[in-house]
């Protein structure tokens, strides 16, 4: 790791860590635990970083969320779209899924998903391939809250 990776993540530690107060010694360990937490999740394969990657491969697209449900052979959220009418959808409903809820992740997103019911939203979907490469599917990576559907011309 070069020194200047080095140095970014000790300054970002030492400003997380707040004042020095009168315990220095108990001040450096909270430094130190925190460096190693900095150092953890810029590695490429914490759960930030690969959330991170896949929000940077994400297509993104406006649109309301009208309805869903669990897939019980994969746990994962199916989420039901309205957007704009396109050749691979001409009534404009599309789906989308959640990473499986069995995961911290995808049972966030899943309830999140849930509450958006209704809503118009922008949505970060990236398409993932399944194990074996034997299909793909579109995978909610974030999603914004424009506020309440106005009904199918919000879409437009």
């Amino acid at each position: 790791m070069e020194q200047s990776v080095v140095d970014q993540i000790v300054l970002a530690a030492v400003g997380a860590a707040g004042q020095v107060g009168d315990d220095r010694s108990a001040w450096l360990d909270r430094v130190t635990d925190l460096a190693a937490e900095i150092t953890v999740l810029c590695s490429d394969r914490s759960r930030v970083a690969r959330r991170i990657q896949s929000i940077a491969n994400s297509k993104i697209f406006v649109a309301d969320i009208v309805g869903g449900k669990l897939e019980a052979s994969s746990t994962r959220g199916v989420v039901n779209l309205r957007t704009k009418p396109t050749a691979q959808h001409p009534d404009g409903l599309e789906q989308v899924r959640t990473e499986r809820t069995d995961s911290r992740d995808g049972a966030e997103m899943w309830d999140r998903m849930k509450t958006l019911k209704g809503h118009r939203v922008v949505l970060y979907v990236e398409v993932q391939e399944y194990a074996g490469g034997t299909g793909k599917v579109r995978v909610v990576q974030h999603v914004e809250d424009l506020g309440p559907a106005l009904g199918e011309e919000a879409v437009a």
